[in-house]
């Protein structure tokens, strides 16, 4: 009798705190919040940054997260929505807050080709060099257009290849400027090959600048990349084997380069 009435008296207790009168939280610090509202709070961010440019008010509202990188932070919840195929409107807001957040407080947007890699090793950017055979010697293929491009829209300006052994699974590379040769973050590219299709965003990897972005191919495949707003635009794309200084064989990366139009 005496454990039946424990046990009634546990259950009206269990039934009282977390059903009539359950625990609630009132202004709780952002950074004690689960990560689903973290998340929320970060995108939340990125679209207030879109609205109002303020980029040490964007980093403010990050921080207070309790991130200890906030650029790296926002790049990361970009490629999490990105993986998980979400809005790209979304994924291009987080793309541009967290390159803008990369910056520095008192720095411009650098161009891809000024890039600073982070202490830890980054994925190096494509330095295209002559090089004696049988190293691929990068050569310019610039696309011709039937007529001018827009503005605001990007042109294909060229493609470089690289024989690096640093580059291995070989990278497409993609660097987005905007007419003064600056990154711009947020452009989604689309990849494609026979069975399959992936997309990424440039400044995801603030690191390398704002309009850096990359993918991992295979060698011996043929792809064909766009960006998504110029459907029509298909460049063909191939990892080919080379042999670096060393006289080893490894598979070829490629550099694509887009670049907005000035202003008429």
């Amino acid at each position: 009798m005496a454990f039946l009435g424990l046990a009634a008296g546990l259950g009206l207790g269990l039934l009282y705190a977390w059903v009539l009168s359950p625990v609630e939280y009132v202004n709780t610090e952002p950074a004690s919040l689960a990560p689903q509202y973290q998340a929320a709070w970060m995108q939340w961010a990125a679209e207030a940054y879109a609205v109002d440019g303020d980029v040490e008010r964007a980093r403010a509202r990050v921080a207070i997260l309790g991130v200890a990188d906030p650029s790296r932070a926002v790049a990361a919840q970009a490629q999490r929505l990105a993986a998980a195929g979400g809005d790209p409107a979304a994924v291009q807001a987080l793309a541009a807050l967290a390159a803008a957040l990369g910056a520095g407080p008192a720095r411009p947007t650098a161009a891809v080709a000024a890039a600073t890699p982070t202490p830890a090793p980054p994925t190096p950017t494509l330095e295209p060099t002559a090089s004696p055979p049988p190293t691929f010697t990068p050569q310019l293929l610039p696309t011709p257009l039937p007529s001018p491009t827009p503005p605001g829209v990007f042109a294909f300006e060229g493609q470089s290849f690289a024989c690096d052994p640093r580059l291995q699974p070989p990278l497409l590379q993609v660097a987005a400027l905007d007419p003064g040769g600056n990154g711009v973050a947020g452009v989604e590219v689309i990849v494609e090959w026979s069975g399959g299709q992936d997309r990424f965003f440039t400044g995801l990897k603030p690191e390398l600048g704002a309009g850096y972005g990359d993918f991992a191919m295979e060698p011996n495949v043929d792809y064909t990349v766009r960006l998504a707003s110029d459907p029509a635009g298909e460049i063909a794309v191939r990892s080919d084997p080379c042999s670096d200084s060393a006289g080893n064989l490894i598979a070829t990366s490629v550099r694509l380069t887009f670049r907005q139009p000035q202003e008429p």
